[in-house]
């Protein structure tokens, strides 16, 4: 979020430790926030810049909030550059929504820079609104999108690229290292598949090759595998080169946006003729439509094969849940 104007950071920051404090407070015991908190702080801080001090006429009716809909919501959320499918209902139908939004408003209507808020001309008014919606946009992001399985939109009549494309751009909406470890999990589970005979080994995405004497993320045969989302110098100067002494040929995947990149920073370490460098949404799509014999229904077929050994690799590692995918229905 972008810091505010100088001019109202006050008030932002005033009415912020209202907010917070109220919406800690709604926090579960499992750490979970109900969406109904999110939206109806949304709603009445977009009242807030119209009316203030806020009261029960303007933001109840007789059964629930005054304004919620999915439809308001998605414009909020849109202001601040979130376009991903949220609530349908934006907390309209829950009664529980008109206490969360009493409470709200007495803690905005009692904020300490109450007075000094009154004083702001209206468009320093909307200036503030803005900010503190930015705010709990931030929170949508981290207490529902990051707390979901990792879902794509995808086109099953795409080239398979283009769904473990769809994947991992849908990682890489999030925060973290959440990418990373996507990326990491869905090249153990192709490599899982296409040698099943083999032992591919599964770590925490965290856990650094140092650790466990890995030469990479994985190793085949004497190849060794890096799957990086960001490739840096040190992974062909240190990393690359260390394979090489040792006898063992670097494969290095990245996304396919970064793939130019990577194969610059190979041939300034003199690596550009030993080091392969491929995208990761190739890697893996390839051998799917490989192990499909280039058949759709297979392909299909083998792709859930595929989504479903990655949860099961995730499942076995990671203490996050998130980090697994959800698989479409009709796939």
């Amino acid at each position: 979020m972008v810091d505010p104007d100088p001019a109202v950071a006050g008030v932002v920051d005033g009415f912020l430790q209202e907010i917070r404090r109220w919406y800690e407070g709604e926090r579960k015991p499992n750490n979970k926030v109900n969406t109904n908190v999110m939206t109806v702080a949304m709603i009445l801080v977009h009242q807030l810049g119209e009316h203030y001090p806020l009261e029960e006429a303007r933001f109840l009716t007789s059964s629930q909030v005054r304004g919620m809909g999915g439809g308001k919501i998605k414009r909020i959320l849109a202001e601040h550059g979130e376009h991903r499918p949220f609530t349908a209902e934006g907390g309209r139908t829950s009664r529980g929504t008109v206490g969360l939004a009493r409470r709200l408003a007495e803690l905005l209507n009692g904020a300490a820079v109450a007075e000094e808020y009154r004083r702001l001309p209206v468009e320093r008014r909307v200036d503030v609104r803005f900010h503190l919606q930015g705010w709990l946009v931030d929170c949508v992001r981290r207490d529902y999108f990051d707390q979901r399985l990792i879902e794509a939109d995808v086109d099953f009549n795409k080239p398979t690229r283009a769904v473990i494309a769809a994947y991992l751009g849908a990682a890489r909406l999030r925060e973290g290292s959440v990418a990373g470890a996507l990326a990491q999990h869905l090249v153990g589970a192709k490599l899982s598949l296409r040698f099943p005979g083999l032992e591919i080994s599964n770590e925490k995405h965290t856990t650094a090759d140092k650790q466990t004497g890995r030469r990479g993320d994985f190793e085949v045969g004497d190849t060794a595998f890096h799957v990086t989302m960001s490739p840096g110098e040190g992974l062909f100067v240190n990393r690359c080169r260390a394979n090489l002494n040792e006898g063992f040929r670097p494969f290095v995947l990245v996304p396919a946006d970064r793939v130019s990149a990577a194969l610059q920073l190979a041939d300034n370490a003199g690596l550009d003729d030993r080091v392969t460098v491929v995208g990761i949404e190739d890697f893996v799509s390839v051998n799917v439509d490989e192990m499909a014999q280039y058949s759709t229904a297979e392909i299909r077929k083998k792709l859930r094969e595929l989504l479903e050994r990655y949860n099961e690799r995730v499942r076995a590692m990671e203490p996050d849940p998130s980090l697994q995918v959800q698989i479409p229905a009709n796939l």
